[in-house]
């Protein structure tokens, strides 16, 4: 009996042991742990504690955690190439460029899992889906937010509107900012108007859609004529160059700082009056006083326009590299950010009572807010999931702006290369080149800091020895054949 005693307890053993071995063990209990590639510049200081709060949320509801790490351009560019690991990767058209990943294989085919694993993320997209495909596959997930490209000057409208008595338009053109920059320069004649960093008015650039880097391009007033489908040289962007050359007589007024192509951050603590954006009309997320030390208004001076470039301002793709199952699970965060507006409003504007607060549904950031959690909207998720922001509680945001926004979508200048992308495979030397080459002026043709004709006229003989238009003839001939597939 005692030796049948000990049989059965080894029996039961060895079945205790293979029903952990079958899923009772914990450890398949521990919610599953992403690395997700966010991008800014600077971690916000609440980050930490912001994390743990959605991790205890998201760990519950869909068994999966996050540990999200902070990246600029250059870091994105610099981990992409050595293969640094990650889950989840914010990815777009300006940074850690989401064409040419997708095309080289760096990110998860997502087509199939995100309608069987994730029906509500996909019916919540689409009909946006192919923001985030290439050839016919998802290869990331649209952070949905503005689709088309506006810009505007943030304007000091306490010292405009306020103490000159002037009524801030809605809308200009950009010449016409001269006089706003001549009136605080003669107020205030130590100071730079349009102070700026090397990015200077990147905007400018946004008056055609990007074919080949920034300096093959189809200007966007063209759509739906017969020039819409033409490539051409920046240089022969007769608007682009305007407002390039605009810059320059700013420069030499002295309105913009002289070492602004030098210039890497303009703190809020410089209560510089005039900043530019891409925003959507009825933003307010520049307007709040605590931060930018005076009121803002948004005066439009370009667009909206839209283009595959602009449609991808923000995805978030997975790693070609990992499983399926971490695959499931990035999607299902996705979703999570997509259809639970408090779990989106936590990562995107911190805890509430501490770093924001609900008023007359919308959120108004706290001053712990604005000075410890205020990141970019768009790097955490989709920004149309998230509450709209409002500066102060007399001065409310339109809570439902973005049924607005995009209603506004229809019938705007849309671009004629029906979400085109450029493949430079076998031209990888020449592009390289010639991307070189183009970053040698960019920052000193942004700030205003060279002549833009002779720049460009340099630049132009620099190109063309480097192959410019056996390039440009590629491109329009793929832009061609592309069309015609697509008819």
């Amino acid at each position: 009996m005692k030796k049948n005693g000990i049989i059965i307890l080894i029996s039961l053993f060895i079945c205790l042991m293979i029903l952990n071995g079958c899923g009772a063990n914990p450890q398949t209990d521990e919610p599953v742990n992403l690395v997700w590639w966010v991008y800014g510049r600077k971690a916000p200081n609440a980050l930490d504690e912001v994390v743990e709060r959605a991790n205890a949320i998201s760990a519950d509801r869909i068994g999966v955690t996050v540990e999200m790490i902070y990246k600029d351009e250059e870091q994105f560019d610099l981990d992409m190439a050595t293969g640094e690991y990650y889950d989840m990767t914010f990815t777009c058209d300006w940074c850690n460029d989401f064409d040419d990943h997708a095309r080289d294989g760096y990110y998860y085919d997502l087509t199939d899992l995100v309608v069987s694993e994730t029906p509500k993320l996909f019916e919540t997209v689409d009909p946006w889906w192919e923001i985030g495909s290439l050839n016919g596959r998802i290869y990331g997930v649209p952070m949905l937010k503005d689709l088309a490209v506006e810009a505007f000057f943030r304007m000091n409208s306490d010292y405009y509107e306020g103490e000159k008595g002037l009524t801030l338009p809605d809308e200009i053109a950009f010449s016409e900012l001269e006089k706003y920059a001549s009136m605080w320069k003669e107020d205030h004649p130590d100071e730079y108007p349009l102070y700026m960093t090397q990015k200077g008015y990147g905007q400018v650039f946004q008056c055609h859609e990007n074919i080949v880097g920034e300096y093959l391009v189809i200007p966007y007033r063209y759509a739906g004529t017969s020039e819409g489908t033409v490539i051409i040289p920046i240089w022969d962007d007769g608007e682009c160059m305007d407002m390039l050359r605009y810059m320059h007589k700013w420069y030499d007024a002295g309105y913009i700082n002289p070492d602004a192509a030098t210039t890497t951050d303009i703190p809020y603590s410089l209560h510089t009056p005039i900043r530019t954006g891409i925003a959507w009309s009825g933003f307010m997320g520049w307007s709040d006083p605590t931060v930018t030390g005076f009121n803002v208004k948004l005066v439009r001076f370009m667009g909206p326009y839209m283009s595959r470039s602009t449609q991808q301002g923000s995805l978030i793709a997975v790693n070609s590299a990992v499983s399926e199952e971490r695959a499931e699970a990035s999607l299902r965060y996705m979703e999570l950010l997509y259809t639970d507006r408090e779990f989106r409003d936590l990562l995107a504007y911190g805890i509430e009572g501490k770093h924001y607060n609900y008023y007359e549904n919308t959120v108004i950031r706290t001053q712990a807010g604005s000075d410890d959690y205020l990141v970019d909207l768009f790097a955490t998720g989709p920004v149309i999931s998230a509450s709209v922001v409002s500066a102060g509680e007399d001065v409310l945001a339109d809570s439902d702006q973005w049924t607005r926004v995009y209603e506004g979508y229809e019938g705007i200048h849309v671009s004629d290369t029906r979400g085109f992308s450029f493949d430079d495979s076998g031209y990888e030397t020449q592009t390289a080149a010639l991307d070189a080459i183009w970053e040698s002026y960019r920052s000193d043709l942004l700030t205003g800091t060279i002549d833009p004709d002779e720049a460009m006229g340099d630049m132009r003989t620099q190109m063309e020895a480097v192959g410019l238009f056996d390039l440009l003839s590629e491109a329009q001939r793929q832009l061609d054949s592309y069309l015609e597939s697509v008819k």
